[in-house]
C-alpha cells in the first residue's frame, strides 16, 4: 500500500511540474492568439484614453466658448450702461450737485477812481494741487488801459464780502488769453474741478451771475454781458474755460492751469 501511494504522489508532482513548464513556455514564446489579445486590449485602452481626452478637450472648448460669450455679454452690458450714464450724467450731476456747484461761484466788484463798484463780474473757485484759487477774467482787472482796484467778492450762499490777493492776470482779450488769479490761504474751502486733457471739452454750461444774490446754471449758449469770469463747464461739470465774452469766447482752463503750475513752482 505504501508503494502505491508514493507512486501516485510522484505522478501528481510530475503533472504540476509539466503545467508550470507549459506556462513558462507560453510566456517565453507566447502563441499568436495571446499576442493578438494583448494587442487588442492595448488598442482598446488607447482608444478609451483618446476618447476620454477628446471629451475633456471638447468640454474645455465649450467652457471657453461659454466664458467668451459671457464676457462679450458683460462687455455689451457695460457699454450700454456707459451709454446710458453718459446720457444722464450731465443732468444728474447738475441735479445732485447744484447747491454745491453754485457755492463755488462769486459775485465780484471793482472800483475805478471816480466811482466805487464800477465793475461787476463773476468769479469762481478752482482746486489745484489741493489749494483753492479764485479765478475770473483778466479784463475785469484791467481793460482799455483802465486799471481797477479794491476787488471784493461775495459767494452765492454768503452775505459777507472777501478780499483775496491778486496773484497775476493777463488781459489779452482778443486772443482768448484773458484770466486773473486770486488767492487766500484761509478764505476758500471748496472749488470746481478742472477738466483733464482726455475729457470731452465741448462747452455745455456756464455758472452765470447777473445779480449779487442770484447765481444761475445756464446753457453755454445763453451767456450774456456781465458774466465775464464765469466758469464754462463740460458735461461732467468740470471747468474747461473762463468766459470772457457774451458770445461765448473763453480762455481755456489749460492756460490757467499752466500759470498755476508756475505759481506753485515759484512758491516752492
Amino acid at each position: 500500500m505504501v508503494k502505491i501511494k508514493r507512486g501516485n504522489a510522484l505522478k501528481k508532482t510530475a503533472t504540476y511540474t509539466g503545467r508550470v513548464r507549459t506556462l513558462v513556455g507560453l510566456f517565453k514564446r507566447p502563441p499568436v492568439m495571446v499576442v493578438a489579445i494583448c494587442v487588442f486590449l492595448v488598442l482598446i485602452l488607447l482608444l478609451t484614453l483618446f476618447l476620454g481626452l477628446r471629451s475633456i478637450s471638447s468640454g474645455i472648448e465649450r467652457y471657453n466658448k461659454t466664458i467668451s460669450y459671457l464676457a462679450d455679454s458683460f462687455s455689451g452690458i457695460n457699454k450700454e450702461i456707459d451709454v446710458r450714464t453718459a446720457r444722464l450724467s450731465s443732468a444728474e450731476l447738475l441735479l445732485n450737485n447744484t447747491n454745491r456747484i453754485l457755492s463755488t461761484v462769486y459775485f465780484g466788484t471793482a472800483d475805478l477812481e471816480e466811482r466805487e463798484e464800477f465793475k461787476d463780474f463773476t468769479a469762481f473757485t478752482l482746486i489745484f494741487e489741493e489749494k483753492y484759487y479764485l479765478i475770473t477774467a483778466g479784463h475785469c482787472i484791467e481793460f482799455e488801459d483802465e486799471k481797477y482796484s479794491n476787488f471784493k467778492f461775495k459767494a452765492n450762499n454768503k452775505s459777507y464780502w472777501v478780499t483775496p490777493d491778486l496773484i497775476t492776470f493777463e488781459n489779452d482779450y482778443d486772443n482768448n488769453n484773458d484770466y486773473a488769479i486770486f488767492y487766500s490761504n484761509n478764505l476758500f474751502n471748496m472749488g470746481l474741478i478742472p477738466a483733464s486733457e482726455n475729457e470731452d471739452m465741448t462747452p455745455q454750461y456756464i455758472l452765470g451771475n447777473t445779480e449779487r444774490d442770484l447765481n444761475l446754471v445756464k446753457r453755454y449758449s445763453d451767456a450774456i454781458k456781465g458774466e465775464s469770469g464765469s466758469p464754462v463747464l463740460n458735461k461732467k461739470c468740470h471747468v474747461i474755460g473762463v468766459l470772457i465774452t457774451k458770445d461765448g469766447q473763453y480762455t481755456p482752463v489749460s492756460t490757467v492751469l499752466k500759470v498755476l503750475a508756475e505759481v506753485e513752482a515759484s512758491i516752492k
